[in-house]
Parts: structure tokens; sequence; C-alpha cells
């Protein structure tokens, strides 16, 4: 999906997730948000730079850091394989569980040296800001799922994807505008339940967990997402396909 779908529907997300913390610890609820805006922008490595100063120009910013050092890595990581990977801006490299768990263990060690360093005041806003991070990438990979390119769950180890068959940029789909209004319904609903306090605060917590599980659900069923081989990107060498059995 294109940058303003992943942030808009991601930040929905940790809304609902950060509903029951609204009122009682708003502290968290920001660091929450801020890292899963921040990791939901983190595996578009392939991300261009504007040509003009826009809000984009931040998120090619903030992908930097995987492009230039996760990236970079992982490459190397994997030359001494059976899998290199020559092109460190493959974005099949941080669209897969390998990749997004590299990455975010590579900003864990940013975040904790730091809070550690400083003394103990720093290490819960730490772990929380990292908390929002992996829940940002992991929302990347399930809305990028549903998108016809799809993710590449075990890349490079493996020339399966998982894809749908929504194109992000045609406007007469519309699915995301579906799902924007499904995930906009259910954050209301929830902060109507808060503000009202029809609902014990002890429920808020799994009961938000299931809403984001069924909003999620309901992409990936009506995005028709299937398991599939590899179907290559511009410029991919063509993976030969397994044999078929007779």
């Amino acid at each position: 999906m294109i940058t303003r779908h992943h942030l808009a529907l991601a930040l929905m997300c940790a809304l609902i997730l950060g509903s029951a913390f609204f009122l009682s610890n708003p502290l968290m609820m920001v660091l929450v948000i801020a890292g899963t805006c921040i990791g939901v922008l983190l595996p578009d490595i392939h991300m261009t730079r504007p040509n003009h100063l826009t809000f984009r120009t931040l998120a090619w910013l903030i992908v930097q850091f995987p492009r230039r050092v996760c990236a970079s890595l992982m490459c190397r990581i994997y030359a001494h394989t059976h899998h290199p990977v020559p092109d460190p801006s493959d974005k099949r490299l941080t669209h897969s569980i390998p990749g997004v768990l590299f990455i975010g263990a590579c900003m864990g060690t940013l975040l904790y040296i730091p809070a550690y360093v400083t003394g103990s005041v720093l290490t819960l806003p730490a772990g929380i800001l990292m908390s929002g991070v992996l829940l940002g990438m992991g929302l990347h990979l399930a809305e990028d799922l549903c998108t016809r390119k799809g993710i590449f769950p075990f890349f490079p180890f493996s020339p399966w994807t998982v894809a749908g068959s929504i194109r992000p940029c045609d406007r007469t789909d519309p699915r995301i505008a579906r799902y924007h209004f499904q995930h906009c319904t259910v954050l209301l609903v929830f902060f109507g339940l808060e503000s009202l306090g029809i609902l014990a605060h002890a429920l808020f917590l799994p009961i938000s967990i299931a809403g984001v599980g069924i909003c999620l659900g309901m992409m990936v069923y009506f995005s028709e997402v299937s398991i599939r081989q590899n179907p290559g990107l511009e410029g991919d060498v063509n993976v030969p396909s397994p044999a078929k059995s007779t």
C-alpha cells in the first residue's frame, strides 16, 4: 500500500489498541502511536526521495535507517549463506519476517543503549515505544499482503509470496476506502465505550485486540489473499519453479 494508507490504517489500529489507556495513561498512548507510525514506515526501503519538501520527505528520512544500515547488514549476513541478496534496496529484504525481526533488533539496540546508559528512568518509555515500532512493522506486513505484490515471508530462503488482489493506486477499487471506514467505525465505538463508561476497564485491552484482529481479518478476506509462487519484481532473476509431480 502507499504511504498514506499505511499510516492511516496503522494509526487507527494503534488508537484502538491504546483506547484502554487514553484517559488513564496518555503518555503511554502517545509513545505507542509514535512508535507505530515510525514502525509502519520502516519496511519501505524502496521509497524514492520526493522532488519537493512534503510530508513524504519525513517518511523518506525515516526509512534511511533500515535502508542504509539494516538492509546492508542483512545483505552481508546473507552473503555467507546459500541465499545471497546482492541488492540492499530490494524491498523483499524488509517485507519478510526475518527482515522485520532484524530491523526490530537494530531499533531495539538503538533505543535501549541510551536508555541503559542514562538510567532506568527511560527504560520503560523506550520499551513502550519499541512495542509500537514492532506493532507498526507487523501492521505494514498485514496491510501489504492484501496487495498484488504482497509480502515475501521467508525471503530469501523461500520463493513463495503471500499476496492479495488490491492495487493501491486503483481509485476505482472501493476496498481500501472500505477498510478505512471499518477501522474508523471500530475506533469510534471504542472511544464511545470509553467515554460513556459502559465497558469495564479490564476488558478494554482484550476486546480492542479482538477488534483489530477482526479489522485485519476482514481486510485479508476481502482482498482474496493467497499463497503463491514469487512472481518476481522488476529486475529480478526468475526463480525456477519446483518440478510438478506427475
